[in-house]
Order: C-alpha cells, then sequence, then structure tokens
C-alpha cells in the first residue's frame, strides 16, 4: 500500500481469518494474524484521567464531557460484552434478554450510561484529512478510540479529523446517537467486538434487578446516580455479573428491572409463548416482521398481567365489611320485570 493510501487501512469491518471446517486450523498465510478483538481500555482511560488537572478537566466539561472525568469503572468484563453482542436484534434495535426482556440501544440509553452530549449536530465521523495540536483534540481522539467508537485497528481511525476540525461545536453534538449508531451498525454486520463496551457493560448491570446480590464485599451497591458511570464500580459490576452469570458463556440469570422486563407468564412461559406464536403467525411473515409482532404481544402481555396483578392486589386487602361492600354489589337486584310478574300473580 502507498503512504498515505487509506482507502481500506482506517477502522472498516475486517473478516476474522478463515478456518478450515475441518480441521479449525487456519488457512494458509492467515497463521501471524492475531485474534480481532476491541482496542477499548478501559483501565487506560481511568489511569489518564486521574492525572488531568482540574483545567484540563475544565476543557473537558466544556466540552459537555464531565461525566467522564468522573468514571469509577477501572476495567471491562470481556464476555457480558460478547454475549450482549450475540443477542442484539438489529431489526428493532434491541437487547433480548431470553426470558426476561428487552433492553434499547439508543441515544437515551447511553446517555443515562455515559452522560456525554445529545445535540442537536450529527458527529462527523467521516473520512477527511486535516490536524489539530491542542488539548482538546488530543483528548476527544482518544475518547472517540478508546471510548465511544474503538475498533479492533491498532491506530487512530482518520475519521475522527472532521470532529477535531469543528471543536467549538463538540458540546452541541448527538454523542450519544453516535455512540448507539456505531454499536448498532457493528452489531448489524456481526462485528461483536467493536464499540463503546463500556456503555454495554455499565448499561446491562444498571438495569438488572439487583434486590438478590450480595454487594457486601464490595462496599456495597451503587449509590444512586444520574449517569451509571458515575457510580459503577469494577467490583460492583463483578458482583452482579457473577450472580447473573447463566453459563460459562451467557448472562440472564437475574431479572430485568420491571421497566424493562416482560412478563410471559400468561402464555405459561417464554418457550410456551414462542410456541403459540408459531401456531398463529402466518408462514409467510418474515423473521422482523414477526420478532415486532412478539416484542408489541409480549408487551401488551406484560401491562394486562401487571394490572391484573394490582387488581387481585387491590380486592385482597380490602377489609372484611368492604368485601361484603363489594359482594353484594355484584349481587342482582329486583328488576321491574320481577316486581310486574309477582304483582301479576297475586
Amino acid at each position: 500500500m502507498a503512504c498515505g493510501d487509506h482507502q481500506n487501512d482506517d477502522d472498516d469491518f475486517m473478516d476474522p481469518p478463515q478456518r478450515n471446517r475441518a480441521t479449525g486450523r487456519r488457512k494458509e498465510g492467515d497463521e501471524k494474524k492475531k485474534r480481532i478483538r476491541n482496542r477499548a481500555s478501559q483501565e487506560h482511560l481511568t489511569v489518564l484521567i486521574e492525572k488531568f488537572t482540574d483545567d484540563q478537566k475544565g476543557a473537558a466539561a466544556e466540552m459537555g464531557m464531565q461525566a467522564l472525568m468522573d468514571v469509577r469503572c477501572t476495567n471491562l468484563v470481556n464476555p457480558v460484552c460478547d454475549w450482549l453482542g450475540e443477542i442484539y436484534e438489529p431489526a428493532s434495535r434491541e437487547f433480548v434478554i431470553p426470558g426476561r426482556g428487552r433492553l434499547p440501544l439508543n441515544k437515551e440509553s447511553v446517555f443515562c450510561t455515559l452522560g456525554v452530549p445529545r445535540g442537536h449536530i450529527k458527529v462527523p465521523y467521516e473520512a477527511m484529512t486535516t490536524h489539530g495540536d491542542v488539548f482538546k483534540m488530543k483528548l476527544l481522539m482518544y475518547l472517540i478510540s478508546v471510548v465511544f467508537a474503538p475498533t479492533t485497528s491498532l491506530r487512530p481511525s482518520n475519521k475522527c479529523f472532521p470532529i477535531l476540525a469543528n471543536l467549538k461545536n463538540v458540546k452541541n453534538m448527538n454523542w450519544c446517537k453516535f455512540i448507539a449508531d456505531f454499536l448498532h451498525d457493528a452489531f448489524e454486520n456481526k462485528m461483536y467486538q467493536k464499540g463503546c463496551r463500556l456503555h454495554l457493560m455499565l448499561m446491562y448491570v444498571d438495569c438488572l434487578d439487583l434486590s438478590t446480590v450480595d454487594f457486601s464485599g464490595v462496599g456495597g451497591p451503587p449509590p444512586t446516580h444520574k449517569f451509571a458511570v458515575s457510580a459503577w464500580t469494577i467490583n460492583a459490576v463483578k458482583a452482579v455479573l457473577a450472580a447473573d452469570r447463566a453459563t460459562d458463556t451467557t448472562y440472564g440469570k437475574l431479572q430485568l428491572m420491571a421497566k424493562h422486563a416482560i412478563d410471559y407468564s400468561v402464555f405459561g412461559g417464554t418457550q410456551k409463548f414462542g410456541k403459540w406464536m408459531d401456531v398463529h403467525s402466518a408462514p409467510s411473515c418474515p423473521s422482523e416482521a414477526r420478532a415486532l409482532v412478539e416484542h408489541l404481544i409480549g408487551q401488551f402481555a406484560s401491562g394486562m398481567t401487571g394490572l391484573l396483578g394490582k387488581l387481585v392486589e387491590g380486592w385482597t386487602s380490602l377489609s372484611a365489611s368492604d368485601s361484603d361492600a363489594v359482594a353484594s354489589s355484584q349481587e342482582p337486584g329486583d328488576t321491574q320485570d320481577d316486581v310486574d310478574g309477582d304483582a301479576g300473580l297475586s
């Protein structure tokens, strides 16, 4: 490749080395290729931020990145990020937690996790060549390459340059949408090693029901917070994921918080719901369309189950006199026909 030729040398999707299906070995010429992995380094980020002066943190705040200056999580748990990538459903842009519910991948979820700007300007992440030499540019390049949109490449993407050339508008850019869309595009192309893993990990643990998790050995559960990035420590994350691990490579043992959960009990559970959908779905229905219908039916069933549950709770909590009043109100009263009929017999 000629010097300066970056046509295929930025961070575009790369296929892993192909293997011989019979032997499992890599094809000839690929022996030296390393396993593709995400270049995100949460530890490097926290070490870097610890060295920032107050003025440097102030400069970060001017770009709307102040929440990241309070990051508490010093590492990533990559297996849960891999698992989330595998259960992602591009059609609905959701992570489908088996038997538990769905978590959306959108700008709102990114904002709740990272607290980065969600302005009205699109992040200009595209091919261009320019330069910059100030602290803000260096910090922004680092955040994009290591936190927001890390790739499998060993070097920063030249797509960052248009952003660096427009520093005055960084705070007005929609970084939440950029991070969500970058993850979506990567997962849609089955490149599970790309994108903001910090968001994936914190988004997931922050949406779980933590009532059964033992935090005694890690200093207690995360405090009440506006942004997950400023509350979760790596020890707290590990405690939750240890309780949530279902198998060596999967998670989903804990329940999701009520606002994210889908209750399939009215169908007899997740598997029976799937069979119910098989029976009632048109054979010609494409899988993407069916996925959306399943989600809508699941939400409707969850809502009805919740309402019925509250109704039962209300009725069963009535006092004896109240119960008698409700029961008597259900007894049929005398109608005019009954009165006329009795009168005719006398």
